[in-house]
This record gives C-alpha cells, sequence and structure tokens, in this order.
C-alpha cells in the first residue's frame, strides 16, 4: 500500500463514515515513516481542495497511552480550517463522523515562526495565546483498532476542534499545575491537571517543533497547536453538552444535537 494510496482509502473512509480495517493488518512491513507519507499526502489532497492549514496536533502524550502504544515519545498531525468549530450548541456531528469521542486539551497559539527545536524557555517565549480547548476524534479505523503507522496515517484520529478564550499566557501561571474538569451535562467525568500532558504542557510544543524540524516544516505565527488531552478521551452522545474548564484559561463547551446517532 502506498503512502498516496492509503491516503486516498482514509479519505474514503472519512467522507463515507464507514471505518476500515488498518493497514498494518496486511502488511506488517509499514512503519512511522510511512505513517508520515501518507499524512503528507492527505494534507497535500486537502489544501488543493481548498482547506487551509492553521496548526498542528500532538497525540500519545500520556505515559499510558504511550505504553499501551509501545512508543516513548508523542506523535503530530495537522489542523485545518475546515476541522475548526466555534464554541456553542446544538452541532450534529453524525454528518462528519463515523464514532467520535471528545477530550479537553490545552491550546496554544503561536507569535512567531516556528521551525527549529526548542527549549523550555524558548517554547514558553513562542507562544502569544493559551486556552481552554477539546478535540473531537474519530478513528478511520473500526472500533479505534489500530497500530502506530496506522494512526499516524489517518492524522492522530483528527476530526474537529473546539476553542475557548485566548489568555495571556502571563496570566496562566503553572501549566503543569493547572486544574482541569471534563464534564457531561454539569456531571463531572474526570480530572486531571496540565502535567498529564508529558509533565508539562510545553513539553507537547518541544516535540512538535523537533518533528517539524526534522521533517523540513514549520508553523507561522496564529497557528494553533493542540498540546494534548488533559484526560482520557469519552464516546461523544447525542443532546449532551460537554465542558472543559481549566484553572485560570476559562472554559470551553461543546453541544450534540438531540437526535445524533454515534457508534462505538
Amino acid at each position: 500500500m502506498t503512502p498516496v494510496a492509503a491516503a486516498a482509502d482514509l479519505r474514503s473512509a472519512r467522507l463515507t463514515r464507514i471505518p476500515r480495517r488498518p493497514f498494518t493488518d496486511t502488511d506488517a512491513t509499514l512503519d512511522v515513516r510511512w505513517g508520515y507519507q501518507a499524512q503528507n499526502a492527505d494534507r497535500v489532497q486537502r489544501v488543493a481542495q481548498g482547506e487551509r492549514i492553521v496548526g498542528a496536533k500532538m497525540g500519545l502524550t500520556s505515559a499510558a497511552k504511550q505504553a499501551t502504544m509501545g512508543v516513548h515519545q508523542p506523535i503530530a498531525g495537522f489542523l485545518t480550517d475546515a476541522m475548526r468549530l466555534p464554541a456553542g450548541h446544538n452541532y450534529d456531528l453524525l454528518a462528519r463522523t463515523a464514532q467520535p469521542r471528545i477530550e479537553p486539551e490545552i491550546a496554544f497559539r503561536l507569535g512567531v515562526v516556528v521551525d527549529r527545536p526548542l527549549t523550555m524557555a524558548s517554547a514558553a517565549d513562542a507562544i502569544d495565546g493559551i486556552a481552554a480547548a477539546a478535540e473531537i476524534i474519530d478513528s478511520r479505523y473500526a472500533a479505534y483498532g489500530f497500530r502506530l503507522p496506522d494512526v499516524v496515517a489517518d492524522n492522530t484520529s483528527a476530526a474537529a476542534f473546539v476553542i475557548g478564550d485566548w489568555i495571556d499566557p502571563a496570566a496562566a501561571g503553572d501549566l503543569a499545575a493547572l486544574r482541569c474538569v471534563f464534564a457531561a451535562d454539569s456531571r463531572v467525568l474526570a480530572s486531571s491537571t496540565g502535567a498529564a500532558i508529558l509533565g508539562h504542557p510545553l513539553q507537547a510544543l518541544i516535540h512538535l517543533s523537533n518533528h517539524l524540524s526534522s521533517h523540513g516544516g514549520y508553523l507561522r505565527p496564529g497557528a494553533v497547536v493542540l498540546a494534548g488531552a488533559v484526560t482520557d478521551a469519552v464516546t461523544i452522545a447525542p443532546g449532551v453538552t460537554y465542558r472543559a474548564e481549566i484553572e485560570n484559561l476559562g472554559a470551553v463547551e461543546f453541544s450534540t444535537s438531540p437526535e445524533q446517532r454515534t457508534t462505538t
């Protein structure tokens, strides 16, 4: 399976909302390099069809998820303007997803070009905004069954994202200590701190900068970076309002239409 053919198959799965088998089920030689080649083919196709790259996202940013996948570093994907949803109510994800899940995130807005490896100090200086966010993921593989090359090819399961109000990084405090409460219709689903993201959310930006540098990529000022999930993702249900409230960063809400149907 060539990277271009894989990207086309994943696009078909996304548009038809019919999950497929992982590519690695039939070809055990596929590796992460192949996965990023397929991801890049998907990015090229989306841009050619009018989507605009607006940022990047990190995946496998928790120690538990890395252990499950047998890796020791996160993976990266891209974000487009078509994926961004305004915070609000009554979204019908049935029209765009097959098995959607949602997770709370910390989002960064870049104030400079990022095209080379960053340190903790330069990563902090690289951002001019921080916000509470939520990411909607939707694996193109049945029941979220995949191996590392598969999920990289699938753009780390990216589907959509919602961002709250941007705040000045100087007002955020210690990002690792910020408490996040994730709720559905006021029922708390999970809570954690920013330390769930690689020990410190800025580590996600550092990993992303290393990835961009090694692949000859870059992000412009104004780009959005989703640092990774603060808690585990949950399956999206119809007629529910999800709220991620992060200490010092405020909150972001996302609601689904009552008639929405989901699969798991």
